[in-house]
């Protein structure tokens, strides 16, 4: 009877393509740009793994729960909830909640579905908890259990949650914040990605409205393809992160973090300067080529305009504050080396200064690099922050990469972050 039901509930909650069979949700069946993006999020988790296996026990608790914090934070400010200090008693108990549920997971601990209905009712909802019906749990456990890539899946069972939760409160009348910005979802998505051995997901307000654009495709199958590259980018960030944090490699093996007798991994070396220098370089170039094309255009606006770029490194030029702003706001340590191209525009009622930024991602550098930026438009002896990136605004480079392998994707990066700049200066000078 109990599957009778729960494949009741299953082409009831989705029409078309029935997503809940593996062959429907398999990598190859992804468009081209989505595999390739996955792809470079598993060679990113690997360096992330190679260090992982050095750190000791004790050291995953405080990244993670910083992890769980932040998107606890996002997450309840997006839904409006309560004064600081009110929020920030539920974003502790959100933490502790999901913690718990990590918790859970390193246990061994089987994705039934009696165990994901008690889940539902212990992650803190935002109002009164959406009530699941009853064998909605077998449906997510389903859900959880298809075979292909994590994050697809991960993605897969936080639509699957959303969907059930819209009907039900569809159903009942009930009120309160997006079914979006639900905690349960989020924490679902989180779930299966911990026992697939990732980091959990981290929100960004600044990405809501990508998240809701992919969640308001008109089929199933466009919701997921939409969804899955928003989380990739999210899942490359609290990769990053947590890589950032980790424990210095080192050449003694008595002072590394303790680990299995007879254990191996590979150690992944820090990646060689000139690497770094190549990366630079291309940015300086594709800001030279971008400031030839509008320097005629601002002169429209105002004849006096000025264009120039330059470059430089955190040791020959006092940028240091840049360069850990940038790196804060991608929420990741900065390491040793940090190289930036500016592009700066004089004229006669605003100035502006663009800085994009190679970073190693680290202290001792892990191996990682992160292509950031930062700007800022100067009117009226008042500074502005013109581009308020988002955690994902940037490009993370492994060491098995190479300066050509990444091009597109930097030149694109530097492209946008030049185009919203230039915005802002023009709208401050018309």
């Amino acid at each position: 009877m109990r599957k009778r039901v729960s494949r009741t509930l299953r082409r009831a909650t989705f029409t078309g393509v029935d997503l809940v069979r593996g062959r429907d949700l398999a990598l190859e069946r992804f468009p081209d740009p989505v595999r390739r993006q996955l792809a470079r999020l598993d060679r990113l988790r690997e360096v992330w793994m190679a260090h992982q296996c050095h750190r000791a026990g004790e050291q995953w608790a405080p990244g993670r729960r910083r992890i769980f914090r932040w998107h606890a934070r996002e997450l309840r400010e997006l839904a409006g909830q309560g004064a600081a200090a009110e929020l920030r008693e539920q974003v502790r108990g959100d933490e502790d909640a999901l913690v718990a549920m990590e918790a859970d997971c390193r246990s061994g601990r089987r994705l039934t579905g009696d165990y994901l209905s008690g889940l539902a009712r212990r992650i803190p909802d935002f109002e009164e908890t959406v009530p699941l019906p009853e064998h909605t749990g077998d449906l997510l456990a389903e859900a959880a259990a298809v075979e292909t890539h994590p994050v697809i899946r991960a993605a897969h069972l936080h639509l699957t949650c959303e969907e059930t939760l819209r009907r039900v409160a569809q159903r009942d009348g009930l009120p309160g914040p997006p079914l979006s910005l639900r905690p349960l979802p989020w924490a679902l998505a989180s779930l299966s990605l911990l026992r697939s051995t990732y980091p959990p997901l981290i929100m960004d307000h600044r990405l809501v409205e990508a998240h809701r654009a992919a969640r308001s495709q008109p089929t199933q199958w466009d919701r997921l393809t939409a969804l899955v590259p928003l989380f990739a980018d999210l899942e490359t960030v609290s990769l990053r992160s947590e890589l950032s944090w980790a424990a210095p490699l080192h050449a003694d093996p008595d002072q590394r973090s303790p680990v299995s007798p007879g254990a191996h991994f590979t150690v992944v070396r820090p990646r060689p300067a000139p690497l770094m220098a190549a990366l630079h370089r291309r940015i300086l170039e594709r800001l030279r080529f971008r400031s030839a094309s509008f320097t005629l255009v601002l002169r429209e606006l105002d004849p006096a305009a000025q264009a120039d770029v330059t470059a430089g490194d955190i040791e020959t030029a006092p940028q240091r504050n840049r360069c850990e702003a940038a790196a804060a706001r991608a929420l990741f340590r900065l390491g040793p080396g940090c190289r930036w191209a500016s592009l700066d525009i004089a004229a006669t009622e605003a100035r502006l200064r663009l800085l994009v930024l190679v970073q190693d991602v680290g202290a001792p550098p892990t191996g990682a690099l992160a292509v950031t930026a930062d700007a800022w438009l100067t009117v009226e002896d008042r500074s502005i922050d013109v581009l308020d990136p988002a955690y994902t605004d940037s490009v993370t480079l492994v060491p098995t990469d190479g300066a050509d392998d990444r091009r597109s994707e930097v030149e694109g990066f530097v492209d946008d972050v030049v185009a919203r700049a230039l915005d802002r200066l023009t709208r401050a000078l018309s």
